[in-house]
Parts: C-alpha cells; sequence; structure tokens
C-alpha cells in the first residue's frame, strides 16, 4: 500500500494479510498525519537505553562537569533499575513508567538502604527530558512520564543563625573563621569562597566580583565559571571588610583569597571533615551545611532591610520569582504599612476625614 507522509513523500507499506487489514491501517494513520501526530514506523523502535545515551551525549557539550556526571549516574540507573531502559521508546506508556518508579523505590542501595525520594525524582527528570528529546525527533508522539505520581520529599527546615552565632562558629573554626565569616557575611556559595581572588576584591568600592568558583568532580577540582553562569557583583559590609584587607595584603592579583591553611586550593569534602562541622558541632548545630550560611546572609539582609530584587542580585538567583519563593517567608508581613499609606494618600489628596463607624453613627 502507497501512502504520503507529513512532508509529502511517497511510501511503500507492506505486510497486511488482508485488503482490510490494509485500509484499516491507512485510516488510522491518516488521521495521525492530517493531526501531525503521525511517526515514522522505524522511529520509536529504538530502546529508551539508545536513546538516553543520545540525550547525555547531546548535554555532554553545554552542561557543567559536575551536573554531567549527575546525569551519567541517572542514565545508568535508567539502564539498571527495571526494565524500562530495554523497552523500545513506542512501547513506553504511563503503566511502564510507574512500574518503573516502583522499581527505583525499591532498589537498595549502599548500606542496604532504599533509595531517596531526591534520588528518584531527579532521575525521573531525566527520563521525562529524554522522553521530551524524542518528541522534538518525532519518536513518539507524547510524554509518557506526564501525570505519574512521585514519592515526596521530605526536608528538614533550614538552619539560619543570627549574627551571635556566626561569631560563636567562627571563634569554633580556629584559621577557617575568616572563612566562615564570609559565607555568612557576602552570601558566597561554597565553591565561589574557594575560587574567590584577589582581583575580584574591590575594597575601594566596598564590592566583590564573583566570577568562578572551585568544585569537585570525580576527584578533581575543577574552575569554572559560577552556577547558571551568573557572574554578579556582591556588597562588601564593613565587618567583612576588615577581613579581606587583611586577607589580601601581600598577594598577587591571581592568588586565592580563602585557600586552606597551606595555601591550596579547599576541597570541599576534606573541608567539611576537617574544620566546618567540627566547627558548627562546637556551635550547638552538628547538622549545618555550607549553604545555610548562604540562607543565613538571606535572612539577616531581610531583616536589614533589603529588597527583593537587591537580594536577587547578591544571591546570583536567576529570576526574584524564585528569590521569593526561597525567602519570602522571612519578609515581614507590610499589611499595616500598606492600610497605613493608602488611608493617608486618600486623606490628604482627597480631602476626605472618614471616621470610624461609632464615630459616624453607621452601623451597617
Amino acid at each position: 500500500m502507497r501512502y504520503r507522509t507529513p512532508d509529502r513523500r511517497s511510501t511503500d507499506k507492506r505486510g497486511f494479510k488482508t485488503k482490510r487489514d490494509a485500509q484499516d491501517w491507512l485510516a488510522a494513520n491518516t488521521v495521525q498525519i492530517n493531526t501531525g501526530t503521525w511517526r515514522p514506523p522505524a522511529a520509536g523502535k529504538i530502546t529508551v537505553n539508545e536513546a538516553a545515551q543520545a540525550w547525555l551525549a547531546a548535554k555532554s557539550a553545554t552542561v557543567a562537569p559536575k551536573t554531567l556526571t549527575a546525569y551519567e549516574q541517572a542514565v545508568n540507573r535508567i539502564k539498571t533499575i527495571g526494565t524500562i531502559g530495554r523497552v523500545r521508546l513506542v512501547d513506553v506508556d504511563h503503566e511502564v513508567v510507574e512500574q518503573w518508579v516502583i522499581d527505583m523505590s525499591l532498589h537498595t542501595v549502599r548500606g542496604g538502604k532504599r533509595m531517596a525520594p531526591k534520588t528518584i525524582r531527579n532521575t525521573f527528570s531525566v527520563l521525562s527530558g529524554v522522553m521530551k528529546r524524542a518528541i522534538r525527533d518525532k519518536r513518539i508522539p507524547a510524554n509518557p512520564c506526564e501525570g505519574v505520581d512521585l514519592p515526596k520529599v521530605t526536608t528538614r527546615d533550614k538552619t539560619i543563625l543570627s549574627p551571635a552565632d556566626v561569631a560563636t562558629m567562627a571563634a569554633a573554626a580556629g584559621d577557617y573563621s575568616d572563612h566562615v565569616n564570609a559565607l555568612a557575611m557576602a552570601g558566597l556559595r561554597w565553591g565561589e569562597l574557594a575560587g574567590l581572588q584577589v582581583q575580584d576584591v574591590d575594597l575601594d568600592r566596598r564590592r566583590l566580583q564573583i566570577n568562578r568558583q572551585i568544585t569537585e568532580n570525580k576527584g578533581k577540582l575543577i574552575e569554572g565559571p559560577p552556577k547558571h553562569d551568573k557572574r554578579r557583583t556582591v556588597p562588601i559590609i564593613r565587618p567583612l571588610a576588615a577581613i579581606l584587607e587583611t586577607r589580601v595584603e601581600g598577594k598577587t592579583r591571581d592568588e586565592l583569597v580563602f585557600p586552606t591553611t597551606g595555601g591550596a586550593a579547599m576541597w570541599p569534602g576534606n573541608a567539611r571533615r576537617d574544620w566546618f562541622d567540627p566547627a558548627a558541632t562546637a556551635a550547638g548545630y552538628p547538622k549545618l551545611t555550607p549553604h545555610e550560611l548562604r540562607h543565613t546572609f538571606a535572612s539577616v539582609a531581610i531583616s536589614a532591610g533589603a529588597n527583593v530584587k537587591a537580594l536577587q542580585h547578591a544571591l546570583g538567583h536567576h529570576s526574584a520569582a524564585f528569590t521569593l519563593d526561597e525567602y519570602g517567608h522571612l519578609f515581614p508581613d507590610d499589611m499595616d504599612t500598606f492600610v497605613n499609606a493608602m488611608s493617608s494618600r486618600f486623606t490628604t489628596e482627597c480631602g476626605q476625614n472618614v471616621g470610624t463607624e461609632k464615630e459616624t453613627g453607621h452601623d451597617g
């Protein structure tokens, strides 16, 4: 049987047992061609594993090394957990994906523990990305991941220190007290602190230029741009300026401002073990993470009157909406301020001096 594809090419389809089978096939495919959902018969026959590897290869040129490593791990889970990796794209439906999510939730990792819900969600996100690419390449008509329920992630409340708590932890950190203060006073990410160079410190203008970060990946230290390539300028508050003046003195432009006591770049894992975690425990916060000192910066900035846009730029967030989602609960309730301002405007500009209902004699 001959038919035309959406690009008007004439194509043969063989193998029908009866004329009725051929007519039924043509009718169904004609509808798909007319509605834009038609796919070449062989397009979806590659397996999920093959599609995932192609997706990963495309990502390798566009993402940071640490992100690529996380993607590689997710693609390996797609391949090894359950049977979904061996299924043809065209045969993957909601039921197949749901079973795979169950397989992941029952899968044991190191120590005999079940896979964490966050890991399941991250892996699922990669599979969904693979399917979106398959849709783009016209291999499948829809994403079978849509509408699939996932396990809920339970997170503990952020630990936010007061300035006094920061001082206590800094004292406990000994030779690394400046590192603790810089994290809390500038809102830097761990890798940004590790990558800060003398040339990034402008004491005259009281500004830090955040141009790079140092991260750990596969046993190596990697220098690269900040997260999301969001280079930014961070204000230097007076207590931090005093610290920086001492730390940049006598150094060349490309030397690190916050290295180890031996002068080398910090390894995140080693630093956590050697001094950060012990200092946090000594200060009474054994579960504190370096990133929570960044949250501390945001909290203190908000209490000091910083607005959303200023905080967004200081933290290097991609949008003010993200900043609000992350820290909106910390902003004060401005309803009374808003009401008082509106009352004042109407009273002074409209000449209205309306009293309360009791004063005017109205009861409703």
